[in-house]
């Protein structure tokens, strides 16, 4: 077989199961069994059980990715609800006071984690879109020796070089 041709099919075939795996979400309906969802989009980066038996499946979409998607299936391994979570709505639930945890079971795995000697702060970002258009970043800082949420910052960052506004 050519391999220029081995080569575009193989692309074409990432191409094709890149875009189904974004678009497969809207698929997941509620009372979806839990081998359903991992039919359709794959075992989840991580698994947050609850005292109930229910558990919330996280799904980040890359590193570089604006979408974090949460499957909540109830003690029955049934989908309850499917939510992008990287949105206005669950980043103004942020508040001063919350726990990394609380923060990362809201908003799921950071793009990055920095840390401030200056501050003692451990700092976390990720990329989203406001209102489904604007570039956004947002910033979350935690006192490192209490794990408590110190501040939220948002920037809107211009499309054309990936730098604040």
């Amino acid at each position: 077989m050519n391999t220029t041709f081995s080569r575009a099919v193989l692309l074409l075939f990432h191409v094709l199961l890149f875009t189904a795996g974004c678009a497969s979400f809207s698929a997941i309906n509620p009372g979806a069994s839990a081998q359903q969802v991992e039919a359709l989009v794959g075992a989840p980066a991580n698994v947050w059980k609850n005292a109930d038996g229910s558990e919330v499946w996280e799904y980040p979409r890359g590193p570089l990715g604006v979408e974090t998607y949460m499957v909540s299936l109830g003690s029955d391994r049934a989908v309850r609800e499917v939510r992008q979570v990287l949105s206005d709505e669950y980043i103004s639930k942020l508040h001063v006071g919350m726990s990394r945890d609380e923060v990362r079971r809201l908003l799921g795995r950071p793009r990055d984690i920095g840390f401030s000697g200056s501050n003692d702060e451990e700092i976390w970002s990720w990329r989203y879109r406001e209102w489904g258009t604007r570039n956004m970043e947002l910033y979350v800082q935690f006192d490192r020796p209490t794990g408590a949420l110190k501040k939220i910052s948002r920037f809107q960052i211009d499309a054309s070089d990936g730098k604040r506004q």
